[in-house]
């Protein structure tokens, strides 16, 4: 009886022991996977992401030079504006290695973005291939080669270039070449303590970015071109999988999918693909991601990194369960808990990236760490970024404060650190307004009232300009200039600047600033005038230039002689949809004009 009672407990034991570890260990082992696949799936969007946008930049900096040679305000033979106009362009993160120009003699002549040295060199016959097509094919967006070693600059580079034509006559080939050596140092930099092994692989067995890929340029393409005159010499091919020396990509043909729900079904890894390669005694899990809509052909992004990854929790987890089979019911309760805490960083994971997704940043929590390395590392991957997102978000808040919105989101979105955006010229108009007797308040009231009173008077009448779509781009002691249609696209200009001063005049009328009345004079023109940042390379400021914008400044000093208090030209009244709104005010000569100009302003009854 007691052997079979004994007999009876220790397979009791053995049984529960045996199902818990079983559970414990295959739950556990199955979410740390589920987590990396997760993280690596995040960095394939980002590179993703990054990739696109370095191909968009390139692409529109391309179509940008051709349309200003079409339209005849570039021109390749002008060597001193083709020169400052190349060495403008390097203002900007270029993300390019070189640029420049093919003519016809088979002469690359381009810059180096990083210091402006000039290259200057022969082409190979396979590289001419581009001016031939591009003379035959007449003007065209850019377009992009297939990627290759270049054995000119002894690095990977894809070839972006378009052809530059001006009324039917072709005039060179602009070129930019892209770096695919910093393509695969943007892949390892930033995540130098992270596992894995990330890749880029085009037409199929191509290999577009590893970090590995330079040194093969370094031995292996430097050997293909077997010192022969560069010049002479047709591109080398990119490396193949088998060529790189990562063993996984040289094999990657006989991995095995993966075949679990979690990733594939209804999840939102369903278009990444993870698979198992077994190499001897190591065992790699692939996770890849296909995009077809590329200049050349279908990548694939991917990252391999070992399963002994996951070996150090695997071992925990043994400790756990061995000292459970002691006693049934510890083991029990205890793969309870161990369940529950492997679980818990993930739903914390997964509710944190489901309120990043649903845009509320401020509400996404912190993350807290844990005493297992891979999620303590994921936790604190996430809230970095958080941390980060919600910088960007303050700067973004703080940079509207000392430039329009407008511009402050293009300076953010330019990805860049110059605080330069390229100058353009534009019909806009320009409303000015001026406090009247500024001077005798100054001489009567305090400095504190005159600031107090500066700040109430600006609040109300900012408000008004950018409730019409104005754009302020100074503040000259009492006074406020103002544009529409300057920076951003607006219809109706003219009427939004008018309607403006209308309102303007309404809001401060009867009213108290601080506790003193103001009274202020507008004068309004339209015209061309050029739009962009002007100052020190370390401190810039947005603003227009041009006659239309001094001639709104001028209209305002009239409106003290014509005794009105709104004032704008000819120009903006023909600009205005119901031209009926204004009446003939008068006509003035203004400051630096010869012949006299006809003013408007409102009736009475409208302000």
């Amino acid at each position: 009886m007691l052997s079979v009672l004994l007999a009876s407990f220790l397979a009791t034991s053995i049984g529960g022991v045996g199902i818990a570890l079983y559970l414990g260990l295959g739950a556990a082992y199955e979410n740390t996977r589920n987590l990396w696949v997760l993280v690596a799936d995040n960095e394939l969007i980002s590179l993703q992401q990054a990739m696109e946008e370095r191909m968009h930049n390139v692409g529109a900096r391309a179509n940008w030079v051709a349309s200003q040679v079409t339209q005849g305000r570039l021109d390749p033979d002008f060597d001193l504006g083709w020169d400052n106009t190349m060495r403008a362009l390097a203002a900007d993160e270029m993300n390019v290695m070189a640029y420049g120009l093919i003519n016809g003699e088979r002469r690359f002549v381009g810059y180096n973005p990083r210091d402006m040295t000039e290259i200057n060199h022969i082409l190979p016959i396979d590289d001419m291939l581009i001016s031939e097509i591009s003379q035959l094919r007449g003007p065209t967006n850019d377009k992009t080669g297939f990627p290759r070693w270049d054995p000119y600059f002894k690095q990977p580079v894809i070839v972006d270039w378009v052809p530059l034509f001006r009324n039917g006559h072709y005039l060179g080939t602009f070129v930019q070449y892209l770096s695919l050596s910093n393509l695969s140092h943007s892949l390892v930099r930033g995540r130098e303590n992270s596992p894995g092994v990330p890749f880029i692989i085009i037409a199929g067995n191509r290999v577009l970015a590893h970090p590995m890929l330079q040194s093969w340029g370094d031995h292996v393409a430097a050997a293909l071109s077997n010192g022969a005159d560069q010049i002479e010499r047709s591109p080398v091919p990119l490396p193949s999988t088998a060529d790189i020396g990562d063993p996984v990509l040289a094999n990657l043909g006989q991995s095995k999918k993966l075949d679990y729900p979690a990733y594939n079904k209804g999840t939102s890894l369903s278009d990444v693909q993870i698979s198992g390669l077994d190499i001897g005694n190591q065992y790699s899990v692939i996770v890849t991601k296909q995009i077809p809509d590329t200049p050349f052909s279908p990548l694939i992004l991917g990252i391999h990194f070992e399963e002994s990854l996951f070996d150090a929790e695997f071992d925990r987890l043994v400790l756990t369960s061995i000292l459970g089979a002691i006693v049934l019911g510890l083991s029990i309760i205890l793969a309870v808990f161990v369940a529950r805490h492997f679980t818990r960083p993930i739903r914390r994971f997964a509710a944190a990236a489901r309120s990043l997704e649903a845009g509320h940043l401020d509400m996404t929590p912190t993350l807290i760490g844990s005493r297992i390395r891979e999620y303590d590392d994921a936790a604190r991957s996430f809230n970095h970024m958080i941390i980060a997102l919600r910088d960007r978000e303050r700067i973004s808040s703080l940079f509207g404060k000392f430039l329009p919105p407008s511009i402050a989101r293009q300076l953010l979105a330019s990805g860049t650190d110059s605080g330069v955006l390229p100058p353009q010229q534009r019909d806009a108009t320009v409303l000015f307004v001026d406090i009247v007797g500024f001077t005798s308040m100054c001489e009567q009231l305090e400095p504190a009232r005159i600031v107090a009173m500066l700040n109430a008077y600006f609040d109300t009448i900012t408000n008004i300009i950018e409730d019409h779509g104005g754009i302020i781009t100074q503040f000259q002691g009492d006074a406020v200039l103002a544009v529409y249609n300057a920076f951003d696209d607006l219809n109706d200009h003219a009427d939004a600047a008018l309607d403006t001063a209308i309102n303007i005049q309404k809001a401060i009328r009867n009213r108290l600033f601080d506790g003193q009345p103001v009274a202020c004079r507008c004068g309004i023109n339209t015209g061309r005038m050029i739009a962009g940042n002007v100052g020190a390379t370390d401190r810039l400021s947005f603003t227009v230039h041009g006659d239309a914008v001094n001639s709104a400044s001028r209209l305002e000093a009239e409106n003290k002689r014509l005794g009105t208090q709104i004032l704008l030209a000819d120009s903006t009244r023909n600009q205005l949809s119901d031209p009926g709104r204004v009446e003939v005010a008068g006509d003035v000569l203004l400051r630096g004009r010869s012949q006299t100009t006809a003013v408007y302003t409102v009736g009475p009854d409208t302000i």
